[in-house]
């Protein structure tokens, strides 16, 4: 009969509102870990940072994420652990390396010493 629910319609509905109600939570959450900046940079000043212990509802987060405080301009918040991290440190190390050793290696050809003992 039209106009009468049964309990097959009523699971059925009910069911379909859940699991949009799940989705929309799902999504909502994703969006909000992914505002979460990922890496040890300081979102205010792109500082280092330093990780601090977990103590209390933090470690509910997990592991992947982490407390952090920065050293340039004392803010404190979560980021997301990440291979970020990683290869910026590789990037520094590396850039680092290159760095030495062009200085070590510059030419300075043209130029006299500077212990020469030539007058002009």
């Amino acid at each position: 009969m039209p106009g009468r629910w049964s309990w097959t319609d009523a699971a059925i509905f009910i069911v379909f509102f859940v699991t949009i109600r799940c989705v929309l939570i799902w999504l909502a959450t994703k969006a909000f870990v992914m505002m979460i900046p990922d890496g040890d940079a300081c979102p205010m000043c792109d500082d280092e940072t330093l990780a601090i212990e977990r103590v209390g509802g933090w470690r509910v987060l997990g592991e992947r994420f982490r407390r952090s405080w920065c050293i340039g301009c004392g803010w404190e918040g979560v980021l997301r652990r990440s291979d970020v991290w990683l290869s910026a440190e590789r990037h520094r190390k590396l850039v680092n390396q290159i760095e030495a050793s062009m200085a070590k290696s510059r030419s300075h050809s043209g130029q006299l010493p500077l212990n020469s003992k030539k007058s002009s």
